[in-house]
């Protein structure tokens, strides 16, 4: 009897601590966070995004495939939902967010191809329930609903974000920045670029 009734505390204890390390984990997360790529290259694309947006569905691919050829480029996330599209860009922002926060880097690049596979986009959200997006069992479902509800630092995370993109006058989806790590020199393109484009951008950015 004793056993069971500690394997029973056992039990709700973990779900307790599961359930207060989604809302307020320990470690902060401050942009940037999530990193497609090597961790350290010499260059970083930087993308604008909103899950809500056409224009980011139809460029995620092309921007993963770049980065897979390159060895010295990697990619950032840095969200920015857009005003027309409402709740459901916000919702996204903090479910990709919360998913990398519990799971970890590669858990958060998963979330934002389902949700881009699966979000019906221009804000009318995603077309499946979020148990539905392959992310289990690598988070919790349990611990990512409550995190995409009640954690105040990713909604922070995501406001401190768009804030940012709106004082660099940032308001289309997807812009792309090019940063040279090794001088911290940034420039806007003015679209995605293909290899060429990107290689001669690199190049020129090297040389300033």
């Amino acid at each position: 009897m004793a056993l069971i009734l500690l394997a029973v505390l056992l039990y709700v204890l973990w779900h307790l601590f599961g359930w207060l390390a989604a809302v307020e984990p320990r470690v902060t997360p401050e942009p940037p966070t999530f990193i497609y790529g090597a961790a350290k290259t010499r260059f970083t694309l930087i993308e604008y995004g909103d899950l809500e947006c056409p224009y980011c569905k139809e460029a995620y691919p092309r921007v993963k495939q770049l980065i897979d050829r390159h060895g010295v480029l990697n990619w950032q996330w840095h969200h920015l939902p857009l005003p027309m599209h409402g709740e459901a860009a916000q919702r996204e922002a903090r479910l990709v967010t919360c998913a990398g926060w519990l799971g970890g880097n590669p858990v958060f690049w998963q979330a934002v191809e389902a949700v881009h596979q699966h979000s019906r986009g221009n804000g009318a959200g995603l077309a499946v329930p979020i148990d539905q997006l392959g992310l289990q069992p690598a988070v919790s479902l349990q611990h990512l609903q409550a995190c995409i509800q009640d954690n105040t630092t990713v909604r922070r995370v995501v406001a401190e974000q768009t804030a940012t993109a709106a004082q660099k006058r940032i308001d289309a989806t997807p812009t792309f920045e090019l940063r040279d790590n090794r001088s911290g020199r940034t420039i806007r393109l003015s679209a995605l670029l293909d290899d060429a484009g990107m290689l001669s951008a690199m190049d020129w950015l090297a040389r300033k």
